[in-house]
């Protein structure tokens, strides 16, 4: 009994120790998350600053059209590279 007792204890424990882990990689990758989203942000407010008479929804139009735009240009790269 006692040893079934002390396994399951050391496994909460490994458990614990897992999930400590995954946190303090998530806060230690913290600052290039950060770095990643900045040019975002920074993109979505000066476009919003500069465009006053536009609305998020305006802006999430512009973005959805210039990926789509993107996308496009590889898919069509991709299958014109196929074909030789």
């Amino acid at each position: 009994m006692e040893e079934q007792k002390d396994k399951l204890e050391k496994i909460y424990q490994k458990l614990n120790e897992e999930e400590d882990t995954v946190l303090k990689k998530w806060y230690e990758s913290i600052i290039p998350k950060i770095i990643l989203l900045f040019p975002s942000v920074a993109f979505a407010l000066t476009f919003l600053k500069v465009n006053t008479d536009k609305s998020i929804l305006d802006l999430i139009i512009f973005i959805a059209v210039g990926g789509l735009l993107v996308a496009g240009g590889i898919f069509l790269n991709y299958f014109l590279s196929k074909g030789k």
